[in-house]
């Protein structure tokens, strides 16, 4: 193997080990100031050690992961002093998006929404193991379409990113929760009528103020976990 193809190989090691690491905390598999031990990492993996590495101090920039002086890695503890200000951001940066993609959607915009809600609609809520790739992905995509046409790649970026922070918040608050007790399907639907159909922006921006903040509330109101608590 020549020296190219030994560079592009760890690179794509490196990926793969990121992708798995941050499917896991995102999905709450690793858990809030949980040790991530290197070796053990590369071993339930299946790939090497400087790999996992490399993705560790990928993830520490992205916010998942903290290093530790002479310790190691850790698992991004959870607060509620940072779901607020999570939540209280995210709205602010969504909500600029989507006034935005509002303002310069066309009908190609407006199908795609549609489409994207109407699956999730049809998508059973993520009550079992089986259930849970399905809805998330459909929610992720009905969110994604609703600022599409936003026209910032910036903006798009950081929605991303803070809808990703937040996905982990809601999985860590999932099964402390009872199904039923919230109207998803109806939450979502009047966001897709009031940024596709009737193009109110003002209402838009509320309704999706109220949807971040219901799903925040659900995680304070349950208490939010740690590793410690995981171990007790």
């Amino acid at each position: 193997m020549n020296e190219a193809s030994t560079a592009s190989t760890a690179k794509s090691l490196t990926s793969l080990a990121f992708e798995r690491i941050r499917s896991d905390i995102l999905n709450a598999r690793l858990r809030p100031a949980e040790k991530l031990r290197i070796q053990a990492l590369s071993e339930h993996y299946g790939i090497g050690a400087t790999a996992v590495r490399e993705a560790l101090s990928r993830l520490v920039t992205d916010g998942l992961v903290e290093s530790e002086d002479q310790r190691g890695f850790c698992v991004a503890p959870v607060s509620k002093e940072d779901l607020v200000d999570l939540t209280d951001t995210r709205i602010e940066i969504e909500g600029l998006a989507l006034r935005k993609a509002i303002a310069r959607g066309d009908l190609d915009w407006e199908a795609q929404i549609l489409s994207s809600y109407h699956r999730l609609s049809r998508t059973p809520p993520p009550t079992t193991v089986e259930n849970h790739l399905a809805w998330t992905r459909a929610h992720r995509r009905f969110h994604e379409s609703l600022v599409a046409q936003c026209g910032s790649p910036w903006l798009l970026r950081l929605c991303s990113m803070l809808y990703d922070k937040s996905e982990r918040y809601r999985n860590l608050a999932e099964g402390r929760t009872k199904p039923g007790t919230r109207d998803t399907v109806n939450e979502h639907k009047a966001l897709m009528k009031a940024v596709a159909m009737d193009r109110d922006a003002d209402k838009a921006t509320k309704l999706l103020g109220e949807h971040f903040r219901k799903t925040a509330a659900i995680s304070l109101e349950h208490g939010l976990p740690n590793a410690q608590d995981d171990a007790e």
